[in-house]
């Protein structure tokens, strides 16, 4: 697990806000604007992309990342797993041995396939909320674009950094609309309603053994 930094201020030419790779390793981070309009991408001081709406950058370990935006706030998702993404219709496989959620945002799709199976067609705009696809260990991805789309893999504990469930192999998707960042998160949250009892939420009440 990669812990999720925040985003930082926008961050010009002056660079007087970035955040550094301590992983000790190298970290790819999608970004999505969510709404922001993008000026750079910032890789150890150097400009690497400009107005793109989404975009992913390979940060080696003890690398600086910053983004120069204006409107509104983007997300990014930082993960040592994310591969790069493949020509329209060439399959990637999950080496990684962990069950893993792929999220995949922007750019222009018309099918999305797990192991051969269609499992999505189009994905939403750069935002908070993206398309997740389960994809278990040896599993393999593809998707068939015209535009391309921008993705991370993510494993159960980076979940939490997504806007709700769905695509999480750990369970179904969940019952609770999701409210943007602040909505569904598997890390404290149940997948479904849950019920008072004992002045605690979630403990059964009115069920009895």
């Amino acid at each position: 697990m990669i812990q999720q930094p925040p985003v930082l201020t926008t961050s010009p030419a002056g660079l007087t806000f970035a955040t550094t790779n301590n992983t000790g390793q190298t970290v790819n981070v999608s970004v999505a604007a969510n709404g922001a309009t993008m000026a750079n991408y910032w890789l150890s001081g150097v400009s690497v992309a400009t107005s793109a709406a989404q975009f992913m950058i390979a940060v080696p370990n003890g690398g600086t990342v910053a983004l120069q935006y204006t409107v509104a706030v983007p997300v990014w998702y930082w993960s040592s797993l994310t591969p790069a993404l493949p020509l329209t219709t060439v399959a990637a496989t999950n080496t990684s041995g962990k069950n893993l959620s792929v999220a995949a945002f922007g750019g222009t799709t018309t099918f999305w396939y797990v192991n051969g199976t269609q499992v999505a067609t189009t994905t939403p705009a750069s935002s908070a909320a993206p398309l997740a696809l389960a994809l278990p260990p040896g599993a393999t991805i593809s998707c068939t674009y015209s535009v391309a789309p921008v993705w991370a893999w993510l494993d159960y504990l980076d979940m939490g950094v997504l806007a709700n469930s769905n695509g999480s192999v750990y369970a179904g998707a969940n019952t609770i609309a999701p409210t943007g960042v602040t909505g569904y998160n598997p890390l404290g949250s149940l997948a479904y309603p849950v019920h008072s009892g004992m002045s605690a939420a979630g403990f059964g009440a009115g069920v009895s053994n």
